[in-house]
């Protein structure tokens, strides 16, 4: 009997634990509104966070470049020759993605004007001037100088990674692009270089590729006078030329939009309603565990 009037007492009884409560309310009231209030002016001194993003096409390989290179595949790499292939869509697209996400590639986008100090020298925004507004502690806007010393490599890598996202939809193949500022104007510009940039990186190393190989080519067509060979040489070389022509007229090389990037008109963060919610529920349900705590525990000590 003593072992069950002991577990009896052990128990909590949920009408116990609501009366415990409604006789607390106005605590919980105070404290509910304590942090409901304080997450509203949380919310309201967060800035706004413009979201401007693309969805890009990888570029395939033409039809002629194929066809040459399952013909003289084979002679090509005996020769040590890039026939330009490059892979399938989604090989391109992983080199895309990971182009984007590479140190190389921060560090020559953030040496652009107006990058650095945009991604590091941020104050805020002025929707009035369309502007940008800097820290004066360590950035002069109007002479265009660092007042301390220029953030790190690893600093700025960070920041990059912090608003630029890149994604890639493993059904279509499709590459997304993202990038959030608290400027909508500097969002879609600095989108619009990352775009720009990758297919000048790619469309140049090509060239460079196309060329050597090309003079390569060309010295071992003055070697070989087997009639066989040279014309196998002669369609690596109209390969190479392809490759080359296709570089120097295709504006978009490697990345093609499917819509151009736009100034984003509404934030997509902060969410302060939610904030004001999620702070008034956390207020909320500390309140409760405060005050069940505190009966319960001193109920014990007693």
């Amino acid at each position: 009997m003593s072992n069950n009037a002991a577990s009896s007492n052990d128990e909590i009884n949920l009408s116990e634990l609501f009366s415990i409560v409604w006789e607390k309310k106005r605590l919980i009231i105070i404290i509910s509104f304590i942090f409901a209030v304080s997450s509203v002016f949380y919310s309201l001194s967060l800035p706004n966070i413009y979201k401007s993003d693309v969805v890009l096409k990888v570029a395939g390989s033409s039809g002629s470049t194929v066809s040459t290179n399952s013909q003289f595949g084979s002679i090509a790499a005996l020769a040590g020759v890039n026939l330009g292939s490059g892979g399938g869509t989604d090989e391109k697209a992983d080199l895309a993605k990971h182009t984007i996400r590479s140190r190389d590639f921060v560090k020559h986008i953030s040496s652009f004007d107006g990058v650095l100090p945009a991604l590091m020298a941020l104050k805020g925004y002025d929707p009035a001037s369309k502007s940008i507004n800097f820290d004066e502690e360590i950035y002069d806007a109007t002479d265009q100088k660092w007042l301390v010393n220029l953030p790190s490599e690893n600093e700025v890598y960070k920041k990059f990674l912090s608003i630029v996202d890149v994604f890639i939809d493993i059904d279509t193949g499709f590459l997304a692009i993202s990038v959030e500022h608290q400027s909508p104007y500097f969002a879609k510009s600095f989108l619009d270089l990352i775009i720009n940039e990758l297919n000048n990186i790619e469309r140049n190393r090509d060239i460079a590729e196309a060329q050597r190989s090309k003079t390569y080519l060309n010295d071992q067509l003055n070697i070989y006078r087997v009639a066989d060979i040279r014309n196998s040489i002669n369609a690596l070389i109209q390969s190479q030329l392809e490759t080359e022509m296709l570089a120097n007229v295709r504006k978009d090389y490697l990345l093609r939009p499917l819509d151009s990037a736009y100034v984003p008109e509404k934030k997509s963060a902060p969410v302060r309603s939610m904030i004001c919610i999620a702070g008034t529920f956390i207020g909320f349900m500390l309140s409760i565990f405060f005050i069940l705590t505190n009966h319960y525990l001193f109920r014990k000590i007693d």
